[in-house]
């Protein structure tokens, strides 16, 4: 009898034995779990911050690009409003001028007559800057004929522009141009001897003389030693700002 107590007092110690060792095991598996969790709830707080963030960002760049737009908007508006204002105020000169010029009515044609009979004199002349002494005097014409100036202020700008060929043919200079050389577009170095020659300096050391046959301006390389020699001296006194003394150059006569 009292062997089968012992028996079961150790069956019974065995049992609870066993219990106590599946309780620890649950207990460590629900710590891990709860770690787990802890560290799940980490995460996702992380990256509701993260979400957070990068909203307020977007928002911020948002107002930002909104703002900018807001901007301009305003500085469109406000170019337009100056646009229509210079065009009011455009369209107000013109008719004062035009009232104003009802009494040069005479004095116009004469002025256009005139400006055309210059660009004759120019388009025939030494080719030195050609194309922007021309538009100078279209520049004039448009503006006489659109009354944007007053016949008196277009005969003011006319004889300066008079003026101004007088002087380019009384002075020399050596000057950057672009020129058709060979036919091709060429920038050059210009040597112009008031309004009756020039000559020419390729970047390969080529010259070369404008000349007049038969009424046009033809370009002609100079080849001749010697030419060369003295075309030489001649760029070389002009770049030193020497326009004076005794010089000897290829023959720029015009031809019939």
């Amino acid at each position: 009898m009292k062997a089968k107590y012992l028996g079961s007092v150790l069956l019974s110690a065995g049992v609870l034995s066993g219990s106590a060792f599946g309780a620890d095991a649950d207990l460590a598996s629900l710590e891990n779990i709860s770690q787990e969790l802890v560290e799940i709830r980490q995460d996702i707080a992380k990256l509701h911050d993260d979400i957070r963030f990068e909203k307020s960002r977007f928002n911020d760049q948002l107002r930002s690009y909104s703002n900018q737009k807001s901007d301009l908007e305003v500085k469109i508006n406000r170019s337009e409003l100056n646009l229509k204002e210079l065009q009011r105020e455009l369209g107000i000169l013109k008719e004062k001028n035009a009232e104003k010029f009802e009494a040069f009515d005479n004095v116009t044609p004469v002025l256009e007559d005139a400006i055309a009979q210059l660009r004759t004199i120019v388009e025939g002349s030494l080719p030195f800057k050609l194309s922007e002494r021309l538009q100078a005097l279209d520049d004039i014409k448009h503006r006489l004929q659109t009354n944007l100036i007053s016949p008196n202020k277009a005969a003011n700008q006319l004889w300066a522009y008079i003026e101004d060929e007088l002087i380019l043919g009384r002075s020399s200079g050596i000057y950057n141009e672009s020129l058709e050389v060979n036919g091709e577009a060429k920038l050059v170095k210009v040597l112009r001897i008031g309004k009756v020659a020039m000559f020419y300096k390729s970047q390969d050391d080529g010259y070369g003389v404008l000349k007049q046959q038969q009424g046009n301006w033809v370009k002609q390389a100079v080849t001749d030693k010697q030419q060369v020699i003295d075309l030489d001296g001649l760029f070389d006194a002009f770049n030193k700002n020497i326009h004076n003394g005794l010089f000897t150059v290829p023959n720029f006569i015009p031809q019939s």
